[in-house]
């Protein structure tokens, strides 16, 4: 009786009821997998990167069980080994795509100019008009006792604030409706000047409202764009690693489990007639069932169409981003080609 013989007869005819039941029979169903596995998949979070980790680690020391003892270790087929070769690497590509886009796309200030500095931090806690302020209060001192108090004085909110470091700095935003972004920002400015624009220069103060709604239009695009990457690919990417990647490593720990057993079984067999012992059939039909099984399971989390699907979602969602982006900004190249200037002296 050969083991690879009848794992390479077995993988092709992959009956999955009667795989079922063997595992029944040996005290786990495939779909009862460990209930207290379910309990522990929750959001991608250092809970469920610790137990893939700790997974991969047992799935390593199973298969390393009677390497260097006196017992024959029986190697598994090629395809399977490619195949758990194919799921290490699947899970890094889900691993580091869940973490960028959750450190991108589900930060809203990723792409705001300058990023997150000492410099912006600064501007945004108003240090230039608190200078300002305190220049102007020195203005008006007339004792050594009140300058000294304006210059270490401060009110107590204004303590509060500074004392306790950068953390205390506020996140300004541009407006109710839209956060800090890129666009945004461009908007806010456009607008202020619109503003300050539009006693003396009604055509340039016109120009810089235009910009400054369809720059806003830009964000709040670029804002549903991550909305929607967050919600159709890193959650079906945090849905996966949490259910399919944690049933394999559970099915593939299985397969070296099993076939250190059947390894064991084996050494204690002395001769041929020993091989047909029944104990020693059930072990490798046990080992075969858990080796058909993974690599059902593998194949499924490795469907080509499935994981292409997924980063199309991705290609998508940015690409419909980008054309709105676009649109908007031929809309308003032509308004802003339509603008009349008159009354100007030509140089």
């Amino acid at each position: 009786m050969s083991f690879f013989k009848s794992i390479q007869e077995s993988l092709p005819k992959v009956d999955l009821d009667n795989i079922t039941k063997s595992f029944q029979n040996g005290g786990k169903a495939v779909s009862e997998y460990s209930e207290s596995l379910k309990e522990s998949i929750q959001p991608f979070t250092q809970k469920t990167q610790s137990l893939i980790s700790t997974q991969l680690h047992q799935v390593q020391q199973l298969a390393q069980t009677h390497i260097g003892s006196n017992i024959e270790v029986s190697e598994l087929p090629s395809d399977y080994l490619d195949l758990e070769k194919n799921c290490d690497v699947l899970l890094k590509l889900y691993t580091d795509l869940i973490q960028f886009t959750n450190d991108t796309y589900g930060v809203v200030s990723y792409d705001y100019p300058p990023g997150n500095t000492a410099i912006s931090k600064i501007r945004d806690a108003n240090v230039g008009g608190l200078l300002s302020n305190k220049f102007n209060q020195l203005k008006n001192v007339s004792t050594p006792q009140e300058m000294e108090k304006v210059l270490l004085g401060q009110s107590e909110d204004k303590q509060q604030q500074f004392q306790e470091g950068d953390d205390t700095v506020e996140i300004q935003t541009v407006s109710a409706q839209l956060p800090k972004t890129l666009y945004g920002q461009l908007a806010a400015i456009a607008n202020k000047y619109s503003e300050e624009f539009k006693e003396s220069s009604n055509t340039l103060s016109f120009a810089l409202l235009k910009i400054s709604s369809s720059y806003t239009e830009i964000g709040t695009s670029r804002l549903e764009q991550d909305r929607k990457v967050m919600a159709q690919l890193n959650h079906a990417l945090v849905a996966i690693l949490n259910e399919q990647f944690i049933k394999v490593n559970e099915l593939r720990k299985r397969v070296y489990s099993a076939r250190s057993e059947f390894d064991l079984a084996r050494s204690k067999k002395t001769n041929e007639q020993d091989e047909e012992d029944e104990e020693l059939i059930a072990k490798e039909d046990e080992l075969v069932s858990a080796t058909e099984v993974a690599v059902l399971e593998m194949r499924k989390l490795l469907k080509p169409s499935k994981n292409v699907d997924l980063l199309k979602i991705f290609v998508k969602v940015q690409k419909d981003h980008l054309e709105t982006s676009a649109k908007k900004l031929a809309s308003l190249l032509s308004e802003l080609d339509k603008i009349e200037f008159k009354d100007e002296d030509d140089e």
